[in-house]
């Protein structure tokens, strides 16, 4: 989560497939581009991201560890509180508005395009949603849906219904507790194994002007 110096906010969430040292490289690789690529170049999250993943693809160390990373890039204009986004077979943010308790996700699976470092050719689009006052985005990686506990019969996951009941049960709390609250209820509803996948959260609130 960072600033452009137009003010605006840029906020992304990456997870690397599979685990260990590939897995942290590849993370590493795609970091390392986007600090160097830069940001404020790029007034289409589409192109940035189109961007990112031709360098990924051109990338013999994230070539050679078989995998890809998955992505979700967007920017808010602090005037407009309008959200620009682009997935890269990435998990689809949630919107929660505080005042009609409504939690949905934004965009459809059309949306989502391919994760990184699969094809240079792939032409990702930029789609956008209005932040209307007194609303949260939340961003997320796949750990925290897809935690499950391995006592449970039958199988189940946490899934984007334990998220939705939990940023309703957390309406009334601020940003931290709220995120404490998540990771405390997908822990529970583990009934204790933890996460089985590295988990990442972003929750950003826009206040009532």
């Amino acid at each position: 989560v960072f600033k452009l110096t137009d003010g605006n906010l840029v906020l992304l969430v990456g997870d690397a497939s599979g685990h260990g040292l590939k897995a942290c490289m590849s993370i590493v690789t795609m970091h390392t581009l986007i600090r160097m690529v830069g940001t404020d170049g790029y007034r289409s999250t589409a192109d940035f991201v189109n961007e990112i993943n031709k360098r990924l693809c051109d990338n013999s160390l994230v070539q050679s560890g078989g995998g890809f990373i998955t992505l979700f890039y967007a920017t808010i204009n602090s005037q407009s509180h309008r959200l620009f986004w682009t997935s890269a077979g990435h998990p689809l943010a949630m919107l929660h508005n505080l005042e009609t308790d409504e939690v949905k996700t934004i965009g459809t699976s059309d949306d989502s395009g391919l994760p990184l470092g699969i094809s240079g050719d792939f032409q990702y689009s930029a789609c956008t949603v209005d932040l209307p006052p007194a609303s949260r985005l939340l961003i997320y990686s796949d750990g925290l849906a897809d935690a499950f506990s391995p006592k449970s019969v039958p199988h189940k996951l946490f899934g984007i219904d334990g998220i939705s009941e939990t940023l309703k049960t957390c309406r009334g709390k601020n940003v931290t507790d709220t995120l404490d609250c998540l990771f405390q209820t997908s822990r529970d509803f583990t009934q204790g194994a933890g996460r089985h996948d590295d988990t990442s959260v972003v929750l950003v609130e826009r206040y009532v002007d």
